[in-house]
């Protein structure tokens, strides 16, 4: 039997992450998700202090689409969610799992211990080791 407390977020998460700067319009954002499969891009920080956002699908299709708006003039920066939530690698899945239950999310960023993104880990990545 999996013992899940031994399974650690960098064991299971998506690397790299691919990124989108906030100033990038949304029809860019949906283009790279269209081109990678990924439904969700972390948006880079504008400095060291600057805390990390990320744009989804569902942004996109609520935020703009449901509203109308076009995709080729919103920014990014206008429909992110910022600051998002982010989990550190060494932290075990079942940590992951209830921070996105708790949070009603899919997928969390993932950060190395000096604040960096290096994946994203989804609730399929969660998943995979069980079936």
């Amino acid at each position: 039997m999996i013992e899940i407390e031994k399974i650690r977020v960098r064991d299971v998460m998506s690397s790299p992450v691919v990124t989108i700067d906030g100033n990038a319009t949304v029809k860019e954002a949906a283009e790279i998700m269209m081109k990678t499969g990924y439904r969700g891009l972390v948006v880079e920080k504008v400095d060291e202090e600057d805390a990390y956002g990320i744009i989804t699908v569902k942004d996109i299709v609520y935020k703009v689409i449901a509203k109308g708006m076009p995709l080729e003039k919103v920014k990014v920066l206008e429909v992110m969610t910022k600051p998002c939530i982010v989990v550190p690698d060494y932290y075990d899945i079942k940590y992951a799992a209830r921070l996105m239950a708790m949070a009603n999310i899919v997928r969390l960023p993932v950060i190395s211990p000096d604040n960096k993104i290096v994946g994203m880990i989804t609730l399929r990545d969660i998943i995979k080791p069980f079936v």
